[in-house]
């Protein structure tokens, strides 16, 4: 290995805040990359696979990345297509979209500073990338790079507790279950995912609903700073006083502002949970569409209870599914009595520790099949949501010729306590208020086993979607946001913020990336202007 971190580099990387603040602009505009890769210890005129990149088509200046990478960290550090940790890393993939895609290689950075380069020698090559937290996103090339360099932070895996074990930092290599583990032994949690696969990155970056949000919001609402590589490789730390625009935009901006190489989460108490699933027939949808708004509007009264509901066809049987959860461990909470008071089918209640609900929902969700997500809000109505149950199951029967075909929708409620968290800190870029809710999200997931049904799949859903929204904006509940961790390649979700909050997340955009690296060299996922994928 060449690399060097010369005394230079080391001063940028520990005063880098301080020495942004005094320039003019954040990005000066004779930004020099070979110069920000020297002062990193990298100095590309001794690595010969840099030669001549202007005559290269995109496949040889991602070689060229590649051998480039392997040259600065070593072998261990960058996987090839011949390696057999690269097929291992590629089938881990929750989806089989993303399964499907081939990096040219896989980049397993240790610190900030490693991110920092790949993202510079990246616009040295012009050879795309993408990152990967978890990799829970549904559709090809959200985070894997095809044909580019997949960024893959499994060994930035850090948790860790500040003096007074208000603040966790989290590495952006974890999964919620090893977070959990982590600070259950403090008796504490972190606003994160009810998934133990689930990957922190994303999670919190595009929003982030968990067991405890009627209590304390989102986890986008729920972090105290982010630190963050920029465009040109400046590592800085964003938070409510310090690139307060940025911490803005970071909070609802998915990928579009930079790489965060580490979380600092504010922490919250955890104890041993009680958790419920209830499964009623079809006959009483009027009833578990009352209950779920009942206990929706209750949250205000009780921010302990947690719940979502699942439509879904079961093995010729149509159903919904309640999970309904209570951040504390007391038996048969009040506000779950509209549920109880309906005679089900089964009904699953145990006593769990955050570490085993997760990982109990976790079970629930298999990988390796075709995924996909699309989602919607409208506001919270009872009769409509009821419509909206009742029309699914009566075209559910139009996707029965797709094999392994599993559609199912699912009601979650964006609830009064969870919108007046959005202000917290400056708020966020989502675009919501109190005085817009409480409101429900519909999220189809739907998984199928042969790319042959790709497009009938996407079909099924979109005709779905469009005649529900029609009838929303027919009744007058419709309502633009789109939650970014449910969304469709299909789908515009920076729009959904509205048309200020859009313009203002360009506007940060521009002020630390003025040369639109994360719009164009890491075009995967949601980007500013516009849907991954036009429908």
């Amino acid at each position: 290995m060449i690399r060097t971190i010369s005394l230079v580099g080391a001063w940028l990387i520990a005063s880098g805040a301080t020495l942004v603040q005094a320039d003019s602009s954040f990005e000066p505009a004779n930004f020099n990359v070979t110069a920000a890769l020297k002062g990193y210890g990298v100095d590309t005129s001794s690595i010969p696979a840099l030669t001549n990149l202007s005559k290269r088509s995109t496949e040889s200046a991602c070689l060229a990345a590649c051998a480039s990478l392997e040259s600065v960290f070593g072998s261990e550090k960058v996987l090839d297509q011949e390696n057999t940790s690269y097929t291992t890393f590629t089938d881990a993939f929750w989806s089989e979209q993303q399964a499907e895609v081939r990096p040219s290689c896989i980049f397993k950075p240790s610190v900030n500073t490693d991110v920092a380069i790949v993202v510079l020698l990246s616009q040295l090559t012009r050879c795309p990338f993408a990152a990967k937290s978890g990799g829970h996103a549904a559709f090809r090339g959200a985070s894997s790079s095809p044909g580019g360099i997949t960024i893959w932070f499994t060994d930035m895996n850090e948790v860790s507790l500040n003096e007074d074990h208000s603040i966790a930092s989290i590495g952006p290599g974890n999964l919620w279950g090893r977070v959990y583990k982590a600070l259950e032994p403090y008796g504490l949690a972190a606003i994160g995912g009810r998934e133990s696969s689930l990957g922190v990155g994303g999670f919190v970056t595009g929003g982030g609903i968990s067991f405890h949000s009627n209590l304390y919001g989102w986890a986008l609402d729920n972090v105290e700073s982010f630190e963050v590589v920029t465009a040109s490789g400046r590592i800085v730390t964003a938070n409510a006083t310090n690139f307060p625009d940025l911490y803005w935009a970071l909070r609802g901006g998915g990928n579009n502002l930079g790489l965060v190489t580490k979380f600092n989460l504010y922490t919250i108490p955890s104890s041993t949970m009680r958790g419920t699933t209830r499964v009623f027939e079809e006959a009483r949808l009027p009833e578990v569409v009352s209950a779920f708004g009942s206990v929706s509007r209750g949250a205000t009264a009780d921010g302990n209870a947690q719940q979502y509901v699942a439509f879904a066809r079961m093995q010729g049987v149509s159903v919904a599914s309640a999970e309904l959860s209570y951040a504390l461990n007391i038996t048969d909470p009040p506000i779950f009595k509209p549920y109880r008071d309906i005679p089900a089918l089964a009904d699953t209640t145990e006593s769990r520790s955050l570490v085993q609900y997760c990982e109990y929902i976790n079970d629930q969700n298999p990988s390796g099949h075709r995924e996909m997500y699309w989602t919607i809000a409208t506001q919270l109505d009872e009769s409509f949501a009821l419509w909206a149950a009742e029309y699914y199951f009566k075209i559910v029967p139009q996707a029965a010729n797709i094999t392994g075909g599993n559609p199912v929708i699912i009601y979650q409620a964006l609830t009064e306590p969870m919108l007046a968290n959005v202000t917290k800190f400056g708020g966020n870029a989502l675009g919501l208020d109190t005085s817009q809710g409480p409101l429900i999200l519909f999220n189809m997931a739907f998984w199928w086993d042969n790319a042959a049904d790709d497009n009938a799949v996407y079909t099924f859903i979109h005709n779905y979607y469009k005649v529900i929204t029609d009838e929303a904006k027919k009744r007058g509940i419709a309502h633009q946001y789109i939650y970014m961790n449910y969304g469709s390649q299909f789908q515009d979700v920076i729009a959904g913020y509205g048309a200020d909050n859009k313009a203002r997340l360009q506007k940060v955009a521009a002020t630390y990336d003025p040369r639109g690296v994360y719009q164009t060299l890491q075009p995967g996922y949601f980007k500013l202007n516009g849907a991954p994928v036009q429908y």
